[in-house]
């Protein structure tokens, strides 16, 4: 407990200084941007003030989501990327007033603060820069905002939901559709010229940088947050991995629990569409107390911390082993089953190796016993996949031979 306690304050002080430096900082580069523009003294203390408060506005959103859980991914309390994002974000800001105005690259600069935030920080933070740009600007403004301000709005809204499929295609093509109708609407229909293939030279360098920047944003988002535990979790689910091989030299029959109950639980959850990499791990550690002892939260939590084992990762073998969690995630209750499993076919292996055994009595009375014990009430599991469970469990009855 005072572990967390000494966590939990250390990451409040590093996301105020997050929020000052992008606070400060930001006022800085309005401030620096103008003067470079020769803008008077009322026009650097206007674009210092408004961005400094859009700025403000920006750190509400983004405490406000975290109180109300409204983060697309995990950032509670580490906005580092975002900061860096939004600060670079602004200081190209004062690059693109220099280039026509079809040609601005604001897309990528709303989709990439969206990600690494949510829809309401990162359209806000995208806003704050493009308010900047236009403030900078030497003439119009109301079309340049509007357009940008829209196409950016709807690249956060396709961009919103990437799970570990990172279906990307789909998105790509709608936000750089809308950039070009906006860009159509606003830019080119506004040229005093005869409509022609040649105005739209600058809308195809800007969609092409869109899309090369977005694939490379991709990238980095997909490596560092979709994925960003991937390399992580093909080591802890090597059999071999040496807090395994600790299990294994203290207790053969717990070691090979674990195996079996990761094997059952992997072929479930992707069955099931649920994270197979959490419930693999959590099969393999969700004894791995018995390394300290007792197989306490404590001593679970202990070893998470030595190993690195991911957040989500923890908060599933939490909700298994601390008996002060009232409810389960879909995940742990995959385990609980498989474990519960696991253990009645290997108990009356180890009483009689050679018998023949009734897998489908057993895997009904394990069910039949879960449910009257009321411990699914309190999970996230629905009535159909609690049934496509127990059909799967049926259907790995060869499999069970190796239990004895």
């Amino acid at each position: 407990m005072e572990e967390n306690k000494k966590e939990k304050k250390k990451t409040n002080g590093r996301k105020r200084i997050q929020f000052l430096a992008m606070f400060l900082l930001s006022g800085v580069i309005a401030g620096a941007g103008t003067f470079l523009y020769k803008g008077s003294m009322a026009d650097i203390i206007c674009n210092v003030v408004m961005i400094m408060l859009g700025s403000g506005i920006v750190i509400f959103a983004l405490s406000a989501s975290e109180v109300n859980g409204l983060f697309f991914y995990e950032y509670k309390g580490n906005y580092r990327n975002f900061v860096v994002f939004y600060l670079i974000s602004l200081t190209l800001s004062l690059i693109f007033p220099m280039l026509p105005a079809s040609a601005w690259p604001f897309l990528i600069v709303f989709i990439i603060l969206g990600l690494f935030s949510n829809s309401i920080s990162g359209l806000t933070a995208g806003s704050v820069c493009l308010m900047l740009s236009v403030m900078l600007q030497q003439s119009g403004g109301y079309h340049e905002f509007s357009l940008y301000f829209f196409s950016g709005l709807i690249g956060i809204m396709v961009f919103s939901r990437l799970d570990d499929h990172f279906k990307v295609g789909l998105p790509i093509l709608v936000s750089l559709l809308s950039l070009t109708v906006c860009l159509t609407a606003n830019i080119v229909l506004f040229e005093r010229e005869r409509l022609s293939l040649s105005q739209y030279t600058f809308v195809a360098i800007n969609l092409m940088v869109n899309f090369i920047l977005l694939l490379i944003a991709l990238k980095i988002f997909n490596s560092t947050v979709i994925h960003r535990y991937r390399d992580r979790y093909m080591d802890l689910n090597d059999p071999e991995f040496p807090l395994l091989v600790q299990l294994k030299e203290l207790d053969k029959e717990e070691y090979y629990h674990a195996v079996h109950t990761a094997y059952l639980g992997d072929r479930i959850a992707k069955r099931l569409s649920l994270n197979d990499v959490v419930v693999k791990a959590c099969g393999y550690y969700h004894r791995i107390g018995i390394l300290k002892g007792e197989n306490t939260w404590e001593n679970v939590q202990a070893i998470c911390s030595q190993y690195h084992i991911p957040p989500d990762t923890r908060e599933t073998l939490r909700e298994y082993v601390d008996p002060a969690v009232k409810t389960l995630s879909r995940e742990a209750t995959v385990i609980l089953f498989a474990d519960s499993i696991v253990t009645a076919i290997r108990g009356m292996f180890q009483k009689n190796p050679k018998a023949e055994l009734d897998y489908d009595r057993i895997i009904e009375s394990v069910f039949t016993e879960k449910f009257e014990s009321g411990v699914l009430y309190n999970s996230d599991i629905s009535i159909a996949q609690v049934r496509e469970m127990k059909k799967i469990f049926n259907e790995e009855k060869l499999y069970y031979d190796f239990l004895r």
